[in-house]
Parts: structure tokens; C-alpha cells; sequence
């Protein structure tokens, strides 16, 4: 009987103890996010985005350096910006013009600004010279660079270069890799006029008709081109034919990502809710550019830009902006073979998708 009323008395004791324990916030751990609930003391400090709990942002203030002036493609940064989506994610974003990828990637190698723009290629050398950058979005996974011709002298492959003229920018990765992209497609060098320029010539060059064709960016020049010409030109893409090198890629430097994992994060989902809202509303888009930059680009222009964009940024169940092996090895065995770059690392040295949005 004694020993009943001992069980009795020990069994209330544990019953009151895991009562008074149920009270206490700290006993209490938070549950993980896939329909359960989370600990109070994390409202309010986290944010919930695709699935997924972002902490709160190391660093509020950023800067994102283009790699040149307004163009439509870089719409969605600003998008991003005037729509509140980088505000949503608690971020105070400052969209700056550039003045070339090589500038943009030292100003943060050196941490000037925390986040650029790039291609792939500019990043891939960069890091071969030791500068601590590395790759976190690529907007475009199907290159951009293309041969624009004139319809009486049409370039629809590579070949059709043989006994025509065209006019490249003195140092550019076109120009560099053109020997090897003429080398692999079976053209003879010999027969093609390579003029190298500088890009104003360049231009110049082609639409007053005194080359056939001319290097340049399909989100870029083309739709320009085709309007100031008022005709449509031949496109041939590079990356149809062997070449294809990613443009519109993000950078950071590495000690940055590091130490700021949250921020990178809420900067990434911003983005890609802005890329996603610009290319359903590109009217929009191209406004919202237009009167950001009233000297520097019209709607008619940011528009064709814009749609020219969409058909490179091909994303299927996965973030805008994801990178892949495919697309990061070829970048790197065009480099090499066109001595672009002295020295090749593993993968995980050049870009990385874990700061990206989960789908």
C-alpha cells in the first residue's frame, strides 16, 4: 500500500515538473518549416521565402555594380528596385551603372561594391589571377553573343563567313575566340576579312554597309541595329554552333559570402521575383527603365531588348539564375582552347548555387 502511494506521489511530481517546463519559451525547440509551427521568438526576425527560413540580413545596404550603362537586359535589377521587392527582403539596394566587367569585378574583388555584373568569362580569368570573386546567378544560360548580317549578304552559318567581311571589337571575347570558333566549324580563316575596331567603329562600320556582318549582343545592339537600319537582319547565334558562353552573371566577393550568407540570400530571392515580374510585364519593364533613364534608352528599345532576354533566360523548375556543370565546362573549354585562360580549377571554385531561392 505504501509502495502505491510512493508511485502516486512521484507520478504527480513528474506530471507538475513537465507542466511548469511546458512553460518556459527556452525548453521549447522550433519545429522544422514543412507545415509545422516555428518558435515565436523567430517572428519577426525570420522570413519565410519558397520553403525555406531566411535569418536576418548581416548587412542592410547594398550595392549591385553593373558592367555598363542602361540596357534592357539589366531591367530586372531595376525592377527589383522600384517595385519594393529588394525592401520586401529587407534589403536597401543601390543599382549603379558600370564601365566594363573588368572594372565591376575589381571593384569587388575589392569589396567597393558588394555584388556585379559580369559574363562568366571575365570571373573565370579574374579567378585564375587569384582575385577572390566567385559566381552566384546567371541570368542568361544561353549566350547571348550572335553575327548579324545583312539580308542581301546573309550569314546563316559559319561557313557563309568565307568571302565576306566582318567587323569585331579590338580585344573582346569574340574576337578572341573567333580563330577557334572559324577552326572547329570548318571555315577557312584565310577567306574571311576580320576587321578589328574599336566597338563605335565597329558599329559604324556596319551600318554604313561596309562590312557584311558584325559581331555583337543579341540583348544589346541587335534590335538597335535592326531599327536604326530599318530591316531585319540575319542572327547567327555562337552558342548554336559550339560557342556558348553565359552573360548577365552575378558576382561577389568571397569573404562576402561568407560572412553574409543571409544577406546573399534575401538579395537572390529579391531578384528572382524581380526577373520573373519583368518578363510577365515587359511593357512595364521598359517603362519603368525608360523614366529611371530618359537619356539613355527608349521604350521601343528596352522592349525588343527585353524580348530578346526571354529567349536566352531559359529556367525549367529551377530559379532564375541557376548555373549548371554543362554550361560552367564548356565556358571553361572555350576559354582554354582559345588561351583565354592559363589554368583550370574544380567547379566549386568559380560559382556556386547555394544562395539561391529553393524552387
Amino acid at each position: 500500500m505504501k509502495q502505491l502511494i510512493k508511485m502516486l506521489v512521484l507520478s504527480i511530481l513528474i506530471l507538475v515538473g513537465l507542466a511548469a517546463c511546458g512553460g518556459s519559451e527556452e525548453s521549447v525547440a522550433p519545429e522544422s518549416n514543412d507545415g509545422a509551427e516555428v518558435d515565436e521568438t523567430q517572428e519577426g526576425t525570420d522570413e519565410a521565402v519558397e520553403g525555406e527560413i531566411m535569418g536576418e540580413p548581416e548587412v542592410t545596404d547594398i550595392s549591385l555594380r553593373l558592367n555598363w550603362r542602361i540596357k534592357g537586359e539589366f531591367a530586372p535589377f531595376f525592377v527589383t528596385k522600384e517595385k519594393g521587392f529588394f525592401e520586401e527582403f529587407g534589403l536597401n539596394v543601390e543599382v549603379l551603372e558600370g564601365n566594363g566587367s573588368t572594372n565591376t569585378m575589381q571593384a569587388v574583388a575589392g569589396l567597393q561594391d558588394h555584388f556585379g555584373v559580369t559574363s562568366t568569362v571575365e570571373p573565370s580569368q579574374g579567378i585564375v589571377e587569384g582575385m577572390p570573386i566567385k559566381m552566384i546567378a546567371s541570368y542568361m544560360n544561353r549566350s547571348p553573343i550572335m553575327i548579324a548580317s545583312h539580308p542581301d549578304t546573309p550569314v546563316e552559318t559559319p561557313k557563309d563567313l568565307e568571302g565576306k567581311s566582318i567587323a569585331m571589337s579590338i580585344a573582346s571575347t569574340f574576337t578572341n575566340v573567333f580563330p577557334y570558333f572559324l577552326e572547329t566549324n570548318g571555315v577557312d580563316e584565310s577567306l574571311v576579312d576580320a576587321v578589328q575596331v574599336e566597338s563605335s567603329a565597329r558599329n559604324g562600320l556596319f551600318l554604313n554597309k561596309e562590312v557584311d556582318a558584325v559581331a555583337i549582343f543579341s540583348t544589346n545592339e541587335y534590335p538597335v541595329f535592326e531599327q536604326e537600319l530599318g530591316t531585319e537582319l540575319t542572327p547567327l547565334y555562337l552558342a548554336d554552333f559550339g560557342y556558348d558562353l553565359s552573360g548577365l552573371t552575378l558576382i561577389g566577393n568571397e569573404r562576402f559570402l561568407e560572412e553574409n550568407p543571409n544577406t546573399v540570400k534575401r538579395f537572390l530571392a529579391a531578384i528572382d521575383k524581380g526577373f520573373q515580374y519583368t518578363l510577365e510585364n515587359q511593357e512595364e519593364a521598359a517603362e519603368i527603365v525608360t523614366e529611371l533613364f530618359p537619356d539613355g534608352i527608349d521604350v521601343e528599345t528596352a522592349t525588343s531588348q527585353l524580348t530578346l532576354l526571354e529567349e536566352i533566360a531559359l529556367f525549367d523548375g529551377v530559379p532564375y539564375g541557376y548555373m549548371t556543370e554543362d554550361n560552367m565546362n564548356n565556358t571553361l573549354d572555350i576559354m582554354e582552347v582559345s588561351g583565354l585562360i592559363s589554368e583550370r580549377f574544380d567547379l566549386d571554385r568559380y560559382y556556386t548555387n547555394e544562395f539561391l531561392p529553393s524552387e
